[in-house]
């Protein structure tokens, strides 16, 4: 029983020592590795360099975490690009709903029928007026 809790705890202890590991490595920047590479290149031994395989390797390496680095900021600009054409998209379809006859569904999911009146801003998202009440877009049902 004994070396079957031991197993349990050694078992407990290298996944926990994996996951910071993991950690670790996932906190690396672009920065840490210039500076182990600078770093790495101030300590060698003189009268055995770095092999010129291995400095273009680290080399390559460096690149591709720098490449990895701009699709990743790019990526966030497009999705933050997309989320601001999404978000004015709502508004102009909201606002060319003003004027029109609409039928809702509230919150108790019975159909409201009426006039949508205006346009709010709850939150960042727009919803329209209907009989003195707000309804977001989504709530939106049909149209006459």
């Amino acid at each position: 029983m004994a070396s079957a809790q031991t197993a349990a705890q050694s078992g407990t202890t290298s996944s926990s020592s994996a996951n910071a590991s993991q950690t670790w490595m996932n906190s690396l920047n672009e920065n840490d590795f210039m500076q182990l590479l600078v770093t790495q290149l101030q300590n060698q031994d003189p009268l055995d360099p770095v092999d010129n395989t291995q400095m273009l390797a680290q080399l390559a390496q460096f690149s591709a975490l720098e490449e990895m680095t701009q699709v990743a900021q790019t990526d966030a600009q497009v999705l933050n690009a997309v989320q601001n054409l999404e978000s004015e998209m709502s508004l102009l379809m909201a606002h060319s709903l003003i004027g029109a006859s609409v039928t809702v569904q509230d919150a108790s999911g019975n159909q409201v029928q009426g006039t949508v009146s205006s346009v709010t801003m709850n939150q960042g998202t727009p919803q329209i007026v209907v009989n003195g009440t707000s309804y977001p877009l989504t709530q939106v049902v049909g149209m006459a």
